[in-house]
């Protein structure tokens, strides 16, 4: 039961995260379910992705 409720916690984690870096919320929910707290680690420490609030074209 534990175990479930991390991989809940860290996918919901990654995919908050994802979605507040303009990053791909599905791919990154995958891979706090595969990898846990490092996709957490890994994703706090990525820049924000380019998106419309950049100004990138």
């Amino acid at each position: 039961m534990e175990l479930v409720f991390m991989w809940t916690v860290f996918i919901v984690g990654a995919c908050s995260i994802a979605k507040g870096k303009n990053r791909n919320i599905v791919g990154w929910g995958l891979l706090g379910m595969v990898i846990g707290p490092f996709a957490l680690l890994i994703l706090a420490l990525l820049p924000p992705g380019p998106g419309p609030d950049q100004g990138y074209r």
